[in-house]
């Protein structure tokens, strides 16, 4: 662990980071769609808008395009030609992004749209499954829903309904009020 320098509980992170939309990762329009290297460049082109929004690249209807040729996402992201255009083409195909010619030897304008958002259907993805008993097999286990990473109601307060402080309210129906009550810890 010597060579190794990790942060230590008073020092903030003062990276910059590229952002990549989680629903890239989870709605059935893209997670099966899009590869790793799509979605990353994704976040890039997101990350882009806002230089071009700072110089006024815009067109006659308001629309917001960037430049960013192949060879620089080739060194960016140390990518393949090959790779690159697979990526493009992705996006291209899920309408992520549209293209836009200039002329011989020009770089094209890049128009970056944004995700279609589906609300998830949690009824046909996972079993309604006894916790308590643990009688779920293996086999059943693999076909449970992920942790969802982005929950937002994990401070619980003094006094507060348990039920409603941090369980989504998508899974409060599935169970008796009081069935969370051996689950939090005091």
């Amino acid at each position: 662990m010597q060579d190794y320098n990790f942060y230590k509980i008073n020092e903030t992170l003062n990276h910059k980071y590229y952002q990549i939309p989680q629903e890239l990762f989870v709605s059935p329009l893209y997670k099966n769609t899009l590869n790793s290297d799509s979605k990353l460049l994704y976040g890039f082109l997101l990350d882009r808008l806002s230089l071009s929004i700072k110089n006024n690249w815009h067109d006659e209807n308001g629309n917001v395009y960037l430049i960013f040729t192949r060879k620089e996402v080739q060194e960016k992201l140390n990518l393949s030609d090959k790779t690159v255009t697979k990526a493009f083409k992705q996006l291209i195909d899920t309408k992520l992004i549209y293209e836009k010619k200039q002329g011989f030897s020009k770089p094209k304008l890049i128009y970056v749209a944004k995700i279609q958002h589906q609300t998830p259907d949690f009824s046909h993805n996972r079993k309604n499954y006894d916790y308590i008993t643990g009688d779920s097999t293996t086999t059943e286990s693999e076909k449970l829903r992920a942790i969802n990473t982005n929950n937002n109601y994990t401070n619980r307060t003094n006094g507060a309904n348990k039920n409603s402080s941090f369980i989504p309210y998508e899974c409060q129906n599935n169970y008796p009020d009081n069935f969370f009550d051996n689950y939090y810890a005091n």
